[in-house]
């Protein structure tokens, strides 16, 4: 059968799609304020939204826009088709982000990125409303600081400024080396959901 956007199902981003017959349901997401993470307790959910700049079928690319930033998401095929997504989309991402497991330095001339593994929850986030889906991050970020009395860590990636948390005494002795300005890998695990509203930008 024919994808047609009134019935998109598909994930898209590694987070999820819901437009049903009667129109778009509502995400649990949006009544989900904050989620159990191990080693750190009661986490906010983040909630933005996005814009579709591009889709690329043949590649699967996705361009995204916010804050006049954008950045490019490749969407892997076990997320279904993208055949009903189009230009000026809107997409709203509600997401939980893990502590930092790892930092690397990133190549010369690296610019920033993000690559998203698909993972199992296996613990780490404890309250996870239905159809979330839990991925594995690696942000090619540029260093901003590191404040260790808070364990928080923050960086410039593709989506602008961000921070993480850390509470590996291993990462954190990697962080304490830096200089502001350094690229960097950074790995984490988040928990996402991504609905496209009926409304366009």
């Amino acid at each position: 059968m024919p994808v047609t956007r009134r019935h998109l199902t598909a994930a898209l981003i590694s987070g999820a799609i819901f437009i049903s017959a009667g129109g778009l349901n509502t995400s649990p997401a949006m009544a989900q304020q904050s989620v159990n993470v191990r080693g750190l307790g009661v986490v906010a959910v983040d909630n933005v939204d996005v814009r579709v700049v591009s889709v690329d079928l043949p590649s699967r690319n996705v361009v995204v826009e916010r804050s006049g930033r954008q950045w490019r998401i490749t969407v892997p095929e076990d997320f279904g088709s993208l055949a009903a997504l189009r230009r000026r989309d809107r997409l709203s991402i509600s997401r939980v982000e893990g502590a930092l497991i790892a930092v690397t330095p990133a190549r010369r001339g690296t610019k920033p990125d993000v690559v998203f593994a698909t993972a199992r929850n296996e613990g780490l986030f404890d309250n996870l409303p239905a159809r979330w889906i839990v991925r594995n991050a690696t942000v090619t970020a540029q260093f901003t600081s590191f404040d260790a009395a808070s364990g928080t860590v923050r960086y410039v990636g593709p989506e602008g400024p961000r921070t993480l948390r850390v509470i590996d005494p291993a990462v954190i002795s990697v962080l304490q080396t830096l200089r502001r300005g350094d690229m960097v890998n950074l790995v984490f695990t988040e928990a996402t959901q991504i609905v496209l509203t009926p409304r366009r930008l």
